[in-house]
């Protein structure tokens, strides 16, 4: 049948949702801030056992229970293939660096040597012009000459002369100009080899670095192979470690708090995925509830303004059932103190309100039915 009401009281419902989502957003991400701040330390702590521990299963590994010497035997075969294929992947990458660092050397050789070639080339352009221009001042100054001793009968003869001194001296600045230009160009060249001279040797000095690195890092993991597999051996079987051993004494105390803050953290990580997936979720809602508001608040305000008829709305019952699950909802996430250190029960509270109601095509729908209902409202204005 769906539920009737003003538009006034439309708006203060939907205000009133918006506010229940903001509140549970608020009491989720106080939550989040215990699983955050909870998970660093049990990682921290678990971190700390493993360093503790990690040396004496190395140092001890002969007086070690059966089990555990099985179990780090069979990790140490893990490890020490590991170890192989990135001693493989190493020189691999420091072959390849070094070949690149050579290339670079190549090429600035490469790049000096055309210079040199380029050198003989532009000093030959420059002397065959300088040659050219030493000819041509040479006539020009024989017709200086020669206009000089010409008398003023040979007025003629004189502008015939002065024409071709002219065209000589023309020729004459063509001849400077690409003097200058073959000298330009030397020092272009000059210039450009020097740049890129210092790019490559940057290049070929950051090539060097990463391969002196390399190297170390491969001899270092050569020189200690054996050691290095049963230190990783030791630290990655604890890292990894999730159930208790079959062993008695000392280990078997050493070990508990290992595979429980290893389940607190797993539990954790669980909590921390479903509290990113719920705000993010929330978020969203609140976001679309937002922009359905400042509809809303926009007819409603036409309707008080220009004292229209007053609306009513009919909201469906999809709409109803959707936002009767807030105050439900923010009950099972009230307790702050205590979901803050039980993540699997939060995560499971939390994973069946969103089954039942918080699914995408619920959402969906409750968005369409509201816009649908006011749009039907407002057809009573005509």
């Amino acid at each position: 049948m769906g539920t009737k009401m003003s538009l006034a009281d439309f708006d203060k419902y939907s205000r009133e949702n918006r506010k229940r989502i903001a509140d549970i957003y608020r009491e989720i991400e106080e939550i989040q801030f215990q699983f955050n701040d909870l998970y660093a330390r049990q990682v921290e702590e678990r971190r700390r056992l493993v360093a503790a521990h990690a040396p004496l299963l190395q140092e001890n590994a002969d007086d070690l229970p059966e089990e555990l010497q099985r179990a780090l035997d069979d990790q140490q075969r893990v490890e020490r293939e590991a170890l192989e294929e990135e001693m493989a992947a190493l020189r691999a990458e420091t072959a390849e660096k070094r070949q690149k660092a050579d290339d670079l050397v190549r090429e600035a050789q490469r790049r000096v040597a055309n210079l040199r070639k380029q050198n003989p080339i532009l000093d030959q352009q420059e002397e065959e012009l300088k040659a050219r221009r030493a000819s041509m001042e040479n006539q020009i100054q024989e017709l200086d000459d020669e206009i000089n001793r010409l008398g003023i009968a040979s007025f003629f003869k004189k502008r015939r002369l002065r024409s071709e001194r002219e065209q000589l001296v023309d020729n004459l600045d063509e001849i400077e100009s690409g003097i200058r230009a073959v000298r330009e160009r030397w020092q272009e060249e000059k210039k450009a080899l020097q740049a890129s001279q210092t790019d490559l040797q940057t290049q070929w000095q950051a090539l060097s670095v990463e391969v002196a690195q390399l190297q170390a890092r491969l001899d270092y993991l050569v020189a200690n192979t054996d050691d290095e597999v049963r230190k990783r051996a030791a630290q990655n079987w604890l890292n990894d470690l999730e159930e208790l051993p079959d062993v008695q004494g000392p280990w078997q105390e050493r070990l508990r708090p290992v595979v429980e803050l290893g389940r607190n953290k797993q539990q954790y990580e669980a909590g921390l995925t479903s509290v990113a997936e719920i705000l993010g979720l929330l978020k969203g809602i609140g976001e679309g509830m937002d922009r359905f508001l400042r509809s809303l608040y926009t007819l409603y305000e036409e309707q008080r303004r220009y004292r229209l008829p007053a609306l009513t709305v009919n909201l469906p019952d999809s709409v109803t059932s959707f936002h009767g699950m807030w105050p439900e909802f923010q009950s099972e996430v009230k307790d702050e103190k205590y979901l803050g250190t039980h993540p699997l029960e939060f995560n499971r509270r939390v994973s069946n309100i969103v089954q039942e109601h918080i699914n995408e095509e619920d959402i969906q729908q409750m968005f369409d039915d509201m816009g649908a209902a006011l749009s039907q409202a407002a057809k009573a204005w005509g």
